[in-house]
């Protein structure tokens, strides 16, 4: 293994520094992955949406165990966050405002089986990329703690967390123009969710309900937050836009597409905050093409076989 890092960052810099001639080489390189419509993203959902059905349906009918059911649900619903990542960005429309209406569907669908309403996780995924690293208004930054059983902690409590960011920070808001239909829009969706949960429970069907629902969401939340924002952003205190997140490379014909596929992607995490319109699945190729600048403003690039 060829770990590969940089010299300790330096944090006294602001965010997002501009650097002109860095950012025009960057932008010239990237503008090929950016603007097409997701289909591959579409497919993925369509597919994740499918596995939940029916893993549910094999689980509720005790074809498989509910154990078994609990564990592919939240591999599942772990997948299930890069569709709906991927539609907080607009990034299955492209430039094509005709399919905005399936960026939507795509949004609100997988939200919904993940337990996370799209429009509240657009707003606090977006106040993350525009305070990364910011102790007080980052709602990722609440994983930004040292030992493993902290950390354990507030990976299994994040959930938790945005209902909290959602009402101090968006709710507790609602006299700016604009945030009170949408914090009404966003309880009322919770509101549904829930009441769909309950309602199933008292049905008797709250075996169910825990174990292919409401578990695996917390499982799988837990484990989106520790490898795409506590690996991606340690140690949590760099501010420079080229150096506040980090690229986990694997090389190797059998470990790259193996690690990129498990991480989905986000391995190449970098690349997303530094241009977050490109499909997910193209960082790899993105990521060649902006390596000489990467290197050139010192990325934090951690570099894993040959």
């Amino acid at each position: 293994m060829n770990f590969v890092a940089v010299a300790e960052p330096e944090i006294d810099k602001p965010r997002d520094a501009p650097n002109a001639p860095a950012d025009r080489q960057a932008l010239g390189l990237v503008r090929p992955y950016q603007g097409m419509v997701a289909w591959p993203t579409v497919f993925l959902a369509l597919g994740i949406v499918a596995a939940f059905a029916l893993v549910t349906a094999l689980a509720t009918m005790r074809i498989i165990p509910l154990w078994l059911g609990l564990i592919l649900n939240s591999l599942i619903l772990y997948t299930d966050q890069t569709p709906l990542h991927e539609a907080c960005h607009g990034n299955i429309v492209g430039r094509d405002s005709n399919y905005l209406w399936l960026n939507h569907l795509v949004g609100y669908v997988c939200g919904a089986i993940l337990l996370h309403e799209y429009k509240a996780f657009r707003c606090m995924h977006l106040a993350h990329h525009r305070d990364t690293n910011n102790e007080e208004i980052d709602p990722d930054h609440w994983v930004a703690v040292q030992g493993p059983f902290r950390i354990l902690f507030r990976c299994f409590t994040i959930v938790f967390w945005y209902h909290r960011y959602f009402w101090r920070h968006i709710a507790s808001h609602a006299h700016i123009p604009g945030l009170r239909p949408l914090t009404i829009h966003i309880a009322a969706m919770y509101a549904a969710f829930y009441a769909i949960a309950l309602v199933l429970s008292v049905f008797g069907y709250w075996r169910e309900v825990l174990m292919l629902w409401i578990f695996p969401h917390i499982i799988a939340s837990a484990m989106i937050i520790y490898f795409f924002a506590y690996l991606t952003h340690k140690p949590h205190e760099v501010h420079e836009r080229y150096r506040d997140t980090n690229v986990f490379w694997f090389k190797g014909k059998v470990l790259e597409p193996v690690a990129n596929g498990l991480y989905m992607f986000q391995n190449f995490h970098l690349i997303h905050h530094l241009f977050p319109r490109v499909p997910f699945y193209l960082y790899p190729r993105a990521f060649r093409s902006l390596k000489p600048v990467l290197d050139s403003e010192k990325a934090h690039i951690y570099e894993f076989g040959h």
